[in-house]
């Protein structure tokens, strides 16, 4: 099952190892999200999610897609201690 990584965001923040609760969740945030892309992305996971032929592998595949996202860093953390670079142009507009 290929998926984008905006899909896989989804499944990771919806998603359970159980494939029939995760399309009733999904159907449940589709139904009440407010963006209508949102909405679209959702409700479209859950139908691609819902076909009989996912339901042989989906746990393999949540808990493999998990490892992968996981590993992804979203964000480069910087710790507390050390001093980040402020662009001067901005700084010296006042």
């Amino acid at each position: 099952m290929m998926m984008s990584m905006n899909d896989k965001k989804i499944l990771f923040t919806f998603g359970c190892p159980n494939r029939g609760l995760t399309v009733t969740r999904l159907r449940h945030a589709a139904a009440l999200a407010v963006d209508p892309t949102a909405k679209k992305n959702f409700f479209r996971l859950a139908v691609m999610l819902n076909e009989e032929a996912t339901d042989d592998g989906y746990r393999n595949f949540f808990y493999n897609m998990r490892l992968e996202v996981e590993r992804v860093p979203h964000h480069k953390y910087v710790p507390d201690s050390q001093p980040v670079p402020v662009d001067m142009s901005i700084r010296d507009l006042s």
